[in-house]
């Protein structure tokens, strides 16, 4: 073989083995993300850069991760799973905003044969799956997207029922992401600009990798959290009884946005308000105090005209000439009111 032939011949061999490393989709109008993956040696299976589903159990896909090779085992694969958080909020539009976190994950495992049926430890995740092997000196490497899809609401709901103390929780799901784990366009889960992931939104503690893709485990962490706000606010209210099941509901939502409801009032001998606070009807959370001389005396139509073009701004959007706040109360009252 002269020089020239070997020379393409190589290149021949390298382009295979880049073979569908980007992956675009050329339908007409559709929105496109494309993610260059390296893409090393000859593979029977999966097809390098395929896009493959958790079921809705949730669980990880049924794949085989394949090498063409003759060669004796053992075989060591490493896997290396990786998922870039961008906000997204619950619009099924593309891109996706600013990138708040990254998430990654890796592992390795032994086979007697060229071939691994994809596990992840127990874990379901998803993101860019990379499994590399290395065989008598050559080297295997490929990449993969793994996405997610939606579980109805009837199934969240039942799964709802089977933890004792969610008694109200399907309210703060739907208000929080319509019941939405994933975008649909992409197969990533709701990410809020203020590290809020999937569908109960959690924010603080921060979930684990397995918690922002698995959905049941998002919803078990936000039950746990869900309880912890409910036993605190029943602490609170049993120092003075009695009160009503509205009352404890209404402090636990208002907690678990991050605010309480009520307050002890010496002079009056009863729980009230903790705030003088007129909610914006439109929005779930937003209010004004009006014991706040900029507030008193304005209607609610004054109050949202002044502020509405900074609520997007969030924090940043509250200042002197726009005194607006996030409020547990509003939050509460938006919750205890969806269904009238």
């Amino acid at each position: 073989m002269s020089a020239s032939e070997s020379q393409s011949a190589s290149k021949s061999k390298l382009a295979s083995s880049k073979k569908s490393a980007g992956k675009t989709n050329d339908k007409k109008g559709s929105l496109v993300k494309v993610v260059v993956l390296e893409d090393v040696g000859k593979w029977i299976s999966p097809q390098a850069g395929e896009k493959l589903f958790l079921s809705v159990a949730p669980a990880l896909p049924e794949v085989i991760f394949q090498i063409d090779c003759d060669a004796a085992g053992p075989f060591v694969w490493e896997w290396s799973m990786q998922w870039g958080a961008k906000v997204s909020g619950l619009r099924e539009k593309l891109p996706r905003g600013v990138l708040l976190k990254t998430f990654k994950l890796s592992g390795k495992t032994t086979t007697d044969k060229p071939k691994w049926r994809l596990d992840l430890n127990g874990d379901v995740l998803g993101g860019v799956l990379t499994v590399q092997i290395v065989v008598d000196r050559n080297q295997y490497k490929r990449s993969v997207h793994i996405c997610g899809k939606n579980p109805e609401k009837s199934e969240i709901l039942a799964y709802l029922s089977s933890f004792s103390d969610s008694s109200g929780y399907e309210k703060i799901i739907e208000k929080e992401t319509k019941a939405k784990h994933f975008l649909d366009i992409d197969g990533e889960p709701v990410v809020a600009f203020d590290n809020g992931y999937g569908l109960t939104q959690l924010t603080n503690p921060a979930p684990s990798y397995h918690q922002a893709w698995n959905w049941k485990e998002n919803i078990k962490a936000g039950i746990s959290l869900y309880a912890a706000c409910r036993q605190r606010a029943k602490k609170m209210l049993d120092a003075h009884l009695p009160y009503s099941e509205e009352m404890l509901t209404n402090e636990t939502y208002a907690r678990w946005n991050g605010g309480g409801y009520y307050g002890w009032d010496v002079k009056a001998n009863k729980w009230v308000l903790r705030v003088n606070i007129l909610c914006d009807s439109s929005t779930g959370n937003i209010g004004w105090n009006m014991v706040d001389p900029e507030n008193s005396g304005k209607t609610e139509a004054d109050l949202r005209d002044r502020d509405k073009d900074v609520y997007r701004l969030g924090k940043k959007g509250q200042d002197d000439e726009h005194r607006w706040q996030y409020s547990g109360i509003c939050y509460a009252d938006h919750l205890r009111n969806a269904d009238e």
